[in-house]
């Protein structure tokens, strides 16, 4: 009966579930279209991808960047569908409209001319103004929004299109991360900008846009590891259990092996605790076993009792 309610659970997520992703996917669509109108598009920096692209029918074509977006997603939308299933499909349509409306509505002149960013925009050409007259800077803060819109739109189990969808698929179908697999299908597109523009400086510009979204999309959809976890060999584990346990209030497995070295029997304790708590397992440790061994690695995630719930 379990089995059965689980598989209902994870077959039918809720209607608040939903209207959370979609909500999500707004905010991050909102955050991507920001940092391409008023950082990445006044100076041609592309992070490769649609966007890439849809600055080439920008400027020489005045197209509208957020409708040209929306034309390029089409057939990729329809593998996403394909591939990823239609929920996944709905809500790729729904970031694909979004981060296209909000790219064309934060470049309308009307948007621009109100009265918050009257005397704060750039003319930076005769087709776009930014926040900043410094390309170092718009090219940072604008990548840095970037990634975090389409971060928070994964996060939300949606997509903005373009190579979303194939980084969706390597990271799904080979462990890439996501930014690794960005990195890999938006080069050819960010030399392509730079041939068309006849600017060696917009391939330059643009692998380090590419960088520093990958890495703030991996941050947003990662976070910051606060956890660590630590195994202990040593010939008193049961006095490092117990301390573990009553003196730290913190859970621990026993594990058994086999020195490689000298073939005895070994007992080996694993736990996992917050990296502020690392020093006082040092100290535990050391005075329950000078000569123990102890391996620590970071860890990205840990979930469960006393950590974060399951997402």
């Amino acid at each position: 009966m379990a089995l059965i309610s689980l598989k209902k659970t994870l077959a039918k997520p809720s209607a608040r579930n939903h209207v959370r992703d979609l909500s999500g996917i707004v905010a991050g669509c909102a955050l991507g279209g920001f940092g391409l109108t008023f950082f990445l598009i006044p100076y041609k920096s592309s992070p490769g991808g649609v966007s890439g692209l849809s600055q080439i029918f920008f400027y020489m074509f005045d197209f509208p960047a957020g409708l040209a977006m929306l034309l390029f997603n089409i057939p990729l939308f329809i593998i996403g569908v394909s591939k990823l299933g239609r929920l996944f499909g709905v809500k790729t349509l729904w970031g694909i409209l979004w981060l296209s409306i909000f790219t064309d509505i934060f470049s309308h002149p009307l948007f621009q001319n109100l009265a918050p960013f009257q005397g704060m925009l750039y003319q930076v050409n005769d087709h776009a103004r930014s926040f900043t007259s410094q390309v170092i800077l718009a090219v940072l803060i604008g990548s840095v929004f970037l990634g975090a819109g389409i971060g928070l739109v994964v996060r939300f189990n949606g997509s903005t299109g373009g190579s979303d969808i194939p980084a969706l698929l390597l990271r799904r179908y080979m462990g890439l991360s996501l930014g690794t697999a960005f990195l890999m299908i938006d080069s050819v597109i960010i030399f392509f900008v730079g041939i068309v523009f006849h600017e060696a400086d917009l391939i330059l510009w643009g692998y380090l846009s590419l960088f520093v979204s990958s890495r703030t999309t991996d941050f947003v959809l990662e976070g910051i590891s606060y956890s660590m976890t630590a195994f202990i060999f040593s010939d008193n584990p049961e006095e490092i259990r117990q301390c573990i346990l009553h003196d730290m209030g913190r859970g621990c497995t026993i594990f058994y092996g086999e020195g490689g070295y000298t073939g005895k029997n070994r007992s080996i304790v694993f736990t996992a605790l917050p990296r502020r708590e690392i020093q006082k397992l040092k100290v535990i440790v050391k005075k329950a076993d000078k000569r123990a061994f102890m391996v620590v690695n970071t860890a990205k995630e840990v979930f469960g009792e006393r950590f974060k719930e399951l997402e």
